[in-house]
């Protein structure tokens, strides 16, 4: 058996030293200077290919979230790199590299030799230099052709570049195993070394610790066969290799044949290390790639243009985002304690968060659901939809009050309450408050307070649900929205991020930013970082007014009350002196809830329900059903009394209103006095297709009729108009022609009231 492994050693290199003697006798002496620099060989210089890099997505801190690449690649600089590391492969490699010029034909014959009689790789076949051909220049044909070409530019190339620069390319391009290319990447995945966001200096010494003789010996033997020569994979074939290494080492003189038994008997890696890489394992991380991939302006080019720079294949890009981690663990710190560690809420029903800086549009947390795994990469957060129930009454309260209606008017809420609408049975819609709650005449504010249903259905009939919608569209919902008489309830599906942002327009004043996840992007272009994006100068993310600061401050008013003392309180307990306003929000059946709040430092939406299908939340200790004022709002003062602990108290802005005179005091944004001669006191309810007005307090004969006008955001405005009693007789004495002219003009306006009155009915019916 002994006899037949030699002879087939022995035609093996017979068969390899052909190939050899052919290529000596073309590129013998001489030969090799002339053939390198004539024919189709002669083109200056040998164009190396790019070589990919990572692609680095980078917290608010600048600390490394995560990589993307297509190979796994971090280039650092030869000095950097251990000797021990560098010399291994040199002597397994190319011993002679530093002495030849590209081509070290008797090194190639002594190999093939060599190799076959230790049954093992102790040599490498070609140059360094040539195997950098191989990788960058050419295609991986094996014919005496190629060969040749391989070895005509390799010689052209070392005339091109140092031996240093050579070398440093090619230990920053060898191929590991193991998605690993270049030293640094070998490093990390077979030794754990944390390499990531660390100074050259730093690069250096983890290395010079993390790697000796036994561990420069094992990324040597890999490089020849990196899949069969795996520690992880085949632990005996790799003891055997490395083996191989270190007697080459000893040989060359490095340390003594004992050191290298000693070696030798060093522990090799059981598993593949990746600490210092983060994949794409978090939602904020899949989003800031989703953002990349579907939005031109980034990076540019196409879908498989901008697929190639994220992946590295283009050199790489550096993303520098909006997450903060600390906010991001307080959010999900505050979801286990509430509804693991304290209640026991079992996973089957989660929590999605979605929070933002109200004052720029940054998102600065994201729970997207309860894992993000290979099997749940559904991001809650930003692309699911679910009824957001009482907490969209916010947005209806906000379109009425740009619209002349005040806080102090006064709606009937009393339930249950019915609504003509042809797509119902019978022709009508009905609905009842909460829990069947009789419901009263009340101030809008109250009715916000108590979360009344049937108040709120004829609050939004008053307003006009294409304005309740086309306010939603300003205060930052992009979700489709139909005006069915029940949209005040919040049927129409939003995202929690949808919710977050039309809330952290209230938090400022009025001014709408857009979310983003992304502050800054470079692409590395000549082996420097330039920045191609940056979010201070995107337009599209500039602040816009949609509302007036006097109607954000009047819906902010009546949220911090609804969080002191209405249904948010116990998201208002943990908050101590910092105020915070907000809104609960329940669905029928209890299938979602939600809280929705704010504070001038932070805006966030928290939904809780099942993620995958829309089941009923009763049962659930302590609360039985579960509602947006219990689990929703306890995980909202959780994350936010975290949050606001080192922040020093910020108040909400001091609301101005109607004084005792009736003059209407405008803010800065909206600077022309004038006044309303309205009293304080008007009831305005909806029945059907008749508008009936009345007044608590019997009007002044002054103010016969008392109109609201008012146009924001280019929408039509919504005129209420007020009767209490007939005209006084003497004005009418006084002034007969100037009686009927008043007569006419009276009449003129119930017609336009019940103009009104029949287009209300129609949106409803819609």
């Amino acid at each position: 058996m002994r006899q037949i492994t030699v002879l087939f050693r022995l035609a093996i290199v017979l068969a390899l030293t052909g190939i050899v003697v052919g290529i000596v006798a073309v590129l013998s002496g001489p030969q090799i200077k002339e053939v390198a620099t004539s024919g189709e060989w002669s083109h200056s210089p040998v164009a190396l290919a790019s070589t990919g890099t990572r692609s680095l997505i980078y917290d608010q801190n600048g600390e490394l979230m995560a990589t993307f690449f297509d190979e796994n690649r971090s280039p650092i600089l030869l000095d950097l790199i251990p000797v021990e590391v560098r010399e291994a492969i040199l002597a397994i490699e190319d011993a002679n590299f530093y002495g030849h010029q590209g081509v070290d034909l008797k090194a190639t014959a002594r190999a093939l030799i060599e190799n076959v009689d230790a049954g093992g790789i102790s040599q490498g076949g070609s140059t360094i230099t040539q195997q950098l051909i191989k990788n960058l220049v050419l295609t991986p044909e094996q014919t005496v052709e190629r060969k040749m070409q391989e070895a005509a530019l390799a010689v052209r190339l070392e005339d091109q570049l140092t031996k240093d620069e050579i070398y440093e390319i090619y230990l920053n391009t060898v191929f590991f195993g193991s998605t690993a290319y270049g030293i640094k990447a070998a490093a990390e995945v077979y030794f754990g070394l944390d390499l990531a966001n660390k100074t050259p200096d730093e690069i250096k010494t983890t290395l010079d610790e993390g790697l000796g003789w036994p561990e420069a010996a094992l990324l040597a033997s890999l490089i020849s066969n990196p899949s069969v020569n795996d520690p992880t994979v085949n632990p005996q074939i790799a003891t055997y290799q490395r083996r191989i290494v270190l007697e080459r080492l000893a040989e060359l003189g490095y340390f003594t044949q004992t050191e290298a038994e000693e070696y030798a008997l060093a522990p090799l890696p059981t598993q593949r290390f990746q600490p210092s890489l983060p994949s794409a394992d978090d939602f904020f991380v899949a989003e800031v790639r989703r953002s990349l991939l579907e939005d031109p302006t980034f990076l540019g080019g196409g879908i498989e243009s901008r697929l190639e720079d994220l992946l590295g294949i283009n050199g790489g890009i550096r993303v520098y985002t909006t997450f903060d981690p600390a906010t991001q663990q307080m959010a999900l710190d505050a979801r286990d304690e509430v509804l693991r560690d304290k209640w026991g809420v079992d996973p089957f029903f989660t929590v999605s968060i979605a929070s933002l800086d109200p004052d720029s549009g940054a998102v600065r947390a994201m729970i997207g659901g309860e894992s993000f795994d290979s099997e749940s990469q559904f991001n809650l957060a930003t692309q699911g939809r679910r009824q957001p129930g009482s907490s969209f009454k916010t947005i209806v309260l906000v379109a009425a009050l740009q619209r002349g209606i005040q806080t102090d008017d006064k709606v009937n809420g009393e339930g249950p309450c019915e609504f003509p609408e042809e797509t119902e049975p019978d022709g009508v819609y009905e609905a009842n408050n909460f829990a069947n709650d009789d419901g009263e005449i009340a101030e809008v504010r109250d009715l916000l307070l108590a979360s009344s249903n049937c108040g709120f259905l004829k609050l939004g009939q008053l307003t006009g649900l294409n304005n309740v919608i086309d306010t939603a569209k300003a205060l930052g919902i992009k979700s489709e929205m139909l005006p069915v008489i029940s949209l005040p309830l919040g049927v129409e599906e939003v995202s929690p991020m949808e919710m977050a942002n039309s809330y952290a327009t209230l938090a400022t004043g009025g001014l709408r930013r857009e979310p983003y996840f992304i502050e800054r992007i470079e692409r590395l272009v000549d082996e420097e970082w330039v920045s191609i994006y940056e979010h201070e100068d995107d337009d599209r993310y500039l602040p816009e007014r949609v509302i007036t600061e006097t109607v954000s401050c009047w819906a902010t008013e009546i949220l911090w009350e609804n969080v002191r003392g209405g249904t948010g309180v116990r998201a208002g307990w943990p908050m101590g002196a910092q105020p915070a306003a907000g809104k609960t929000g329940t669905t029928e059946n209890f299938e979602d809830a939600w809280f929705v709040g704010y504070t001038p430092y932070l805006a966030t939406a928290v939904w809780m329900g099942n993620p995958d299908e829309k089941i009923a939340m009763r049962g659930i200790y302590p609360y039985g059903n579960v509602t947006g004022g219990s689990f929703p709002a306890e995980v909202w003062g959780a994350f936010n009394s975290k949050y606001h602990a080192e922040l020093p108290t910020r108040a909400f802005p001091y609301c101005r209103s109607f004084s005792q005179e009736g003059e209407y005091l405008r803010t800065a944004d909206d600077p022309e006095a004038g006044t309303n001669p309205c009293p304080d006191q008007i009831a305005l309810d909806y029945y059907g297709d008749e508008e009936i007005d009345a007044c608590e307090d019997e009007l002044p004969e002054e103010f016969i009729e008392c109109e609201y006008e008012y146009d924001y955001l280019n929408i039509d405005a919504v005129r209420v108009t007020v009767y209490c009693g007939d005209p006084p007789e003497e004005e009418e004495e006084e002034d007969p022609a100037e009686g009927d002219l008043e007569d006419e003009n009276q009449g003129e306006e119930e017609s336009t009231e019940e103009n009104e009155s029949e287009e209300n009915q129609d949106e409803g019916n819609e």
